[in-house]
């Protein structure tokens, strides 16, 4: 059997009104930030050419605005409303095009979000009910006003039709300016536009009846809604449905995009199920017969052709599979599966957009393809990669792709370094899944391994023999403790250990009170820590000299960590130093006030890694040695895999 025929339903055709798609996969909204004065550059548009070479069948652009009040300082949002935008939506359109895929431009107003940014608007919504998220409550919307931003709906749509786009889609989700005017909860209004169902509903009513004035009949226009808006007092499930229904009885909508969550919860990280909102969508599809695209958290052809051949949807949609992976369609249709670079859900590059998107498995998004990946080398050498984690194994993957004979040395017993210390976190698992992808392509692009084998300072004159080029890639390890480790039994002290050996195990096994400290990261190894002790039945106090903890995790992941983190009991002290003492641990504030002792087993510290650099220092600097990843100063997986890709590219 073909893994085309394992997926039929994911790539079987399906016709959206008057718009045929080859296949049922879409590239859900995603901007890349990629844009100068609210007009996207030729890198996004090579972004998206990319996403459609890849073998989807439509793609959504997203991060395009409607109104001058909803631009952002830095104007990297697309800018629908303005002439000038129309050329490069043209490039982008016949760009998509040209890879047999269709486009539909997703318009979209933040009202009182501003996703982050600073504006120089204020912040605008139906009421002036302000969002924890942001600093200032936003500017109650006049009757003349909200008709001033219908317009510009209708001008962004008049724009989309300029620009030979096949479809338009109303971003009615994720607690944006046409849910606020839906719900309750941010509606207040005792105008037409507020109390009743009918008048909440008369805002987005306005805005599909100037879009739909707007679009040929070869044009769709589609709406995405929250099936879960997940915040207290916020819509759900059977509100989406009242107001799919209302929207459908209108004749004018051709399909719904259904998702999860308002700002900050909508981006599901690794903690989440997959495929978290195909139940909402089937009550919609079942609620008003239109077709229904469903996404979030989807990440493979398999469960996309499930979700369809069970009549779940319609649709599936991939944002973040389809940015570590372009081509995910073309190798699951082709039956390439173990070729599928996955998306971690890490939220960690893809969401910083700094200053535009990244991602944390892929050197090429916002980076661009190198000249030279993927090109057959003048001359093929022997390459010798030092290490086996991410680094050293997407170097060792460019390099045999580009004809080079490639042999890789790992001196543990397996492949991934730090990583698979990192993938034994509770909830984090998926992030091993760069190690599974890198040890397969070692395999097929016929790279050998040896593992177990240590390259020691006296056998570098052996593999300078050898090897026409070398690539140092030996990662790090632990930093030091702040005091030497003695067991509790003997010295009456608390037991003194790393983050690393929380995670592997290698720890006391009866629980009892532990303190976990990191002075300084914010990033995950100390609150993974904290939480796999947790869940092995200790008592936890995370401490650090910060103002804020956890800082450094991505925002969609902060707040379910910290969740987690409270309700297993953990006692969380900020801006506090933590002092091993004696049989027991001192809490001091940072500015000011009284220490604190406590009675701990186990104390946890959290101390930047070391680099493992001796090799590198040995072999100093040469034409034909490169020194990349955690050995040149430790840092995130996304550093580790663009310096191994772009060495491998160079070589």
């Amino acid at each position: 059997m073909t893994e085309q025929a394992r997926f039929p339903h994911a790539f079987s055709p399906y016709a959206i009104g008057p718009l045929t798609l080859r296949n049922r996969l879409v590239a859900l909204p995603a901007g890349t930030s990629m844009a100068v004065d609210g007009v996207p550059t030729h890198a996004d548009q090579e972004h998206f050419e990319r996403i459609a070479g890849g073998g989807v069948g439509l793609i959504i652009g997203g991060a395009t605005v409607v109104h001058p009040s909803t631009t952002l300082r830095s104007r990297k949002l697309v800018e629908a409303y303005i002439d000038e935008v129309v050329p490069a939506l043209t490039d982008k359109a016949q760009a998509v095009h040209r890879h047999g895929a269709k486009i539909i431009g997703q318009l979209c107003h933040l009202g009182r979000e501003f996703i982050g940014g600073e504006s120089d608007s204020p912040p605008t919504a139906p009421s002036a009910i302000k969002t924890v998220r942001d600093a200032y409550p936003p500017h109650e919307l006049s009757s003349e006003e909200i008709a001033d931003i219908v317009r510009g709906w209708g001008i962004s749509t008049e724009n989309l039709v300029r620009a030979g786009y096949d479809g338009a889609e109303i971003h009615a989700a994720h607690g944006y300016l046409p849910a606020q005017f839906m719900s309750e909860l941010t509606n207040h209004r005792t105008d037409s536009y507020g109390g009743s169902f009918e008048n909440r509903m008369r805002f987005l009513d306005e805005v599909v009846a100037v879009m739909r004035a707007a679009l040929p009949e070869t044009m769709v226009l589609g709406v995405r809604l929250s099936g879960e808006e997940e915040i207290p007092g916020g819509m759900g499930i059977d509100e989406c449905v009242r107001i799919a229904e209302h929207l459908a009885a209108s004749g004018s909508v051709d399909y719904f995009s259904i998702t999860h969550g308002t700002r900050g919860k909508y981006v599901k990280d690794s903690t989440n199920p997959d495929a978290v909102a195909v139940d909402s969508a089937a009550r919609v599809r079942a609620a008003t017969g239109l077709p229904v695209l469903v996404g979030q958290r989807i990440r493979d052809a398999a469960t996309a052709d499930h979700i369809v051949k069970t009549g779940k949807a319609d649709l599936v949609g991939m944002a973040r599979a389809l940015i570590a992976d372009p081509d995910l369609p073309e190798k699951s249709r082709t039956g390439r599966l173990t070729e599928i670079r996955g998306c971690l859900g890490i939220n960690q590059d893809c969401r910083a957009f700094d200053p535009h998107l990244h991602c944390a498995v892929n050197a090429e998004i916002g980076r661009g393809r190198h000249a030279s990946f993927g090109v057959l080398a003048d001359t093929p050498k022997n390459v010798v990669v030092i290490g086996g984690g991410p680094a050293g194994l997407e170097a060792a993957r460019v390099a045999a792709g580009r004809g080079h004979t490639v042999t890789v040395f790992e001196a543990r017993s397996e492949l991934g370094g730090t990583v698979q210390v990192a993938a034994q976190s509770p909830h984090r698992a998926t992030i091993g899944d760069i190690v599974d992808y890198l040890s397969h392509e070692m395999r097929r692009l016929g790279v050998e391994v040896n593992l177990g084998a240590r390259i020691d300072p006296d056998d570098l004159a052996d593999i300078l023999e050898m090897a026409d080029h070398v690539v140092v890639a030996t990662g790090s390890s632990p930093g030091p403790l702040p005091t030497p480790a003695r067991p509790a039994q003997a010295s009456g002290a608390p037991a003194l250990v790393t983050v690393d050996d929380v995670l592997t195990g290698t720890i006391p096994e009866a629980p009892g009170r532990a303190a976990v400290y990191d002075p300084g990261d914010g990033f995950w190894p100390a609150y993974s820590a904290a939480e796999a002790l947790l869940a092995r039945g200790w008592e936890v106090d995370v401490v650090t000299p910060l103002t804020a903890l956890a800082h450094r995790v991505p925002a969609e992941s902060v707040g379910p960590l910290l969740s987690r983190l409270g309700a297993g009991g953990a006692r969380l002290h900020v801006a506090s130093e933590l002092t091993p003492d004696a049989g027991r641990a001192t809490i001091t504030p940072v500015f000011g006030g009284a220490p604190t002792p406590i009675e701990v087993d186990l104390l946890v510290w959290h101390t930047p890694r070391t680099p493992v650099g001796e090799l590198a220092r040995k072999l100093g600097q040469q034409a034909t040695v490169s020194v990349i990843g955690d050995c040149v100063t430790p840092r995130r997986i996304s550093h580790a895999i663009a310096e191994g890709y772009r060495v491998g590219a160079e070589i």
